[in-house]
Order: C-alpha cells, then sequence, then structure tokens
C-alpha cells in the first residue's frame, strides 16, 4: 500500500469507510434489531406469502442478489430482485415487496413502491429517510430507517445486513447470533494484511489489473460477488468491467475468445468457490487454460463456512482491490460526476 498516492488521491477518504466497515456491520445488527418488534405483525401473517420481491438499484438492489442466493436453499419460495419502475403482474396481496434504497429519493424504487402499493403486496421499505420514509408513514408501512453518511455503494453493510436479517426474521426460525462476530473477526485480519506497506498481494494485483477493462466471470451462485465487483470497479476505478455466468457462458461468449490470439487488452477474474458444482469446478479449469494463452488471468476464491460470509469476503476483498485500482489509476475512488450528470439531465 503507498501512503503517499493515497493521501494525494484519496481526497474525500474512501479509506475510512474500507477500515471502519467492521464497525459498520455491528452498527447494522444493532439497529436492525430495534425494529424486530414492528415486524412481528408482519411475520404472523407470512404463511400466505407466496412469492418476495425486492426493489433497488445499485448497491441496495446488490443486497437483494446476495440474500436471493444466501436463502436460495433453505427458503421454498421465490425470491426475486426488481431493478425497474413497475412490478410483473404475479405480485399480488400474497407477495411481499421489500423496497430499499439508501437516499430515499430512488425514483425506480418509488415507483415500484406506488406499483406495489397498489397490488395490495405486503411492504417493507428501507432508506435513510426521503420520499420511501414519507410514503411508508403515509401508507401505514413498516421502515427500517439506517443511518446516513455513506455513498449508496459504501453502505453495503448496512443494506445486506438489514435485508438478511429482515428475511431470518420472518422466514426462519433460527437466528445465528454469533455471525457478524465472525466476519468482524476475519476483516480486522483482513485490515493487518491489506494495509500492509510491504509484500501486500491485493495491492500488487491492484498494479497488474488497472490498465486494461476487466471480465469477471463466477458461477450463478456466486454472481452477485461478481456483478458488486463489476460496479465497484467501474465506480471506484473509473475503468470499464464485464461479468458473466459459468456454464452460462460457456454456450456462447466463449466462442468470442476464438478470435483472439494472445495479450487481449483486457484482464480476466475468475471468482470461484469451492462448493461450486463439480462441472462448474471442471468448467473453470478448462476456460482457465484456455483464457491464460489469451490474457492476463487471476482467480480468488471465496472464504468462510457458511454463504454469507462467503460473500462478505468477496465483497470486502473487491471492495479493497477496486479502492487500491482507483489509487493506481491516480484517481479519487469516491466522486462518480458521470452519475449526478446523469440524474441531474433526468430531472430535466
Amino acid at each position: 500500500m503507498n501512503k503517499p498516492l493515497i493521501e494525494k488521491y484519496d481526497k474525500q477518504n474512501y479509506l475510512k469507510v474500507l477500515l471502519s466497515f467492521h464497525e459498520q456491520l455491528l452498527s447494522a445488527e444493532n439497529n436492525i434489531s430495534n425494529y424486530y418488534s414492528q415486524l412481528t405483525g408482519l411475520k404472523s401473517s407470512t404463511t400466505d406469502v407466496r412469492n418476495i420481491v425486492i426493489c433497488g438499484m445499485g448497491g441496495s438492489a446488490i443486497a437483494g442478489d446476495f440474500v436471493k442466493q444466501i436463502f436460495a436453499g433453505s427458503l421454498s419460495i421465490p425470491i426475486i430482485v426488481n431493478r425497474d419502475y413497475s412490478l410483473s403482474s404475479y405480485v399480488n396481496e400474497q407477495t411481499l415487496v421489500i423496497l430499499s434504497s439508501y437516499s430515499g429519493n430512488t425514483e425506480e424504487t418509488i415507483s415500484a413502491f406506488h406499483d406495489a402499493a397498489t397490488r395490495n403486496a405486503k411492504m417493507i421499505t428501507i432508506s435513510t429517510g426521503g420520499d420511501i420514509e414519507v410514503l411508508s408513514k403515509r401508507n401505514t408501512v413498516p421502515h427500517i430507517l439506517i443511518p446516513k453518511g455513506f455513498q449508496p455503494r459504501q453502505a453495503i453493510g448496512f443494506s445486506l445486513v438489514t435485508l438478511f436479517r429482515i428475511m431470518e426474521h420472518l422466514f426462519q426460525d433460527f437466528h445465528d447470533a454469533h455471525l457478524i462476530s465472525r466476519n468482524i473477526g476475519w476483516i480486522k485480519e483482513k485490515q493487518k494484511l491489506w494495509t500492509s506497506p510491504v509484500d501486500n498481494e491485493l495491492w500488487n494485483l491492484a498494479e497488474q489489473l488497472c490498465a486494461h477493462p476487466v471480465i469477471i466471470y463466477s458461477s450463478e451462485k456466486m454472481f452477485p460477488a461478481a456483478l458488486r465487483f463489476k460496479g465497484q470497479i467501474c465506480e471506484n476505478a473509473k475503468l470499464l468491467a464485464f461479468a458473466n455466468t459459468i456454464p452460462e457462458m460457456n454456450h456462447n461468449e466463449i466462442v468470442g475468445w476464438d478470435g483472439i490470439q494472445s495479450n487481449a487488452p483486457f484482464s480476466v477474474l475468475l471468482i470461484r468457490d469451492a462448493d461450486d458444482h463439480s462441472q462448474i469446478q471442471k468448467r473453470f479449469d478448462i476456460l482457465k487454460n484456455i483464457l491464460s494463452k489469451k490474457t492476463a488471468l487471476y482467480e480468488i476464491y471465496s472464504e468462510g463456512s457458511d454463504s454469507f460470509s462467503k460473500f462478505m469476503s468477496l465483497i470486502y476483498w473487491g471492495d479493497w482491490l477496486s479502492y487500491f485500482m482507483a489509487i493506481v489509476r491516480k484517481t479519487d475512488p469516491t466522486p462518480v460526476d458521470i452519475i449526478t450528470h446523469f440524474k441531474n439531465e433526468l430531472s430535466k
């Protein structure tokens, strides 16, 4: 880690967010515990729920993607993540719609709120305030207030822990009381490694990845981590990144690689999990052998004993790596000026 470079380019102190991420997890855990009593009435009616729709954009939606995969093996009803202004026609009074917007003013999520209310869906909202909070109070919808002070993508700890605990509280009898403390311990250990001024493998990887667009491949199960990392590279490092899944890319995208002989002007990152299906593991190995002859290729394995922890390990790893990539590229990781410009144009 190069402290002079960080001091020069990290003008809004993104580093502080990374170093205090364990505090964000603990704060999120304490915060959601204050709202369980408000969800009691809803919990009694979850036997009627036939599907769950999580609405949001950006960091709020990606938390939904993670939760969808975390509960895929234990929940008998489908979870759908909605990144749009309207809801599908199956949404009705037997649907639980969870709407998450960090600012509380995301126009797509506000529109989805009105759609869900019209359909008499069961609803929960999450925000730092804004129109979502106002609408929730007006419509007597349970609202989870989370702290302000972050860029939406920086608040992934609040978004994910809040959403995970809501789902756990409503649909499971088991509450893993030590989940957050286990992850905090892991995070603190990684901080020691990733803030080292010498032999810092993550900083070295950032130096190798930062020059060209990055293509990320993962299994379908781990795709939320790939999608999160893609977004973090784009927003933090101001560098294009793309993501796809295995086996899907083996049926189409892989042919596009056939025309590349060597020295492709982008890098490939494989996100892997030791518990991926055996055929997925085999596909990764074959793909690795093919692509390593054509471009720079790297791989990372998730860590942890449960799905939540595995995803958290990849979130934190990717956040640090994209931060280092920004610094190596001599850019401030915090501002997203083009998004601000885009929203201003929309408002005209």
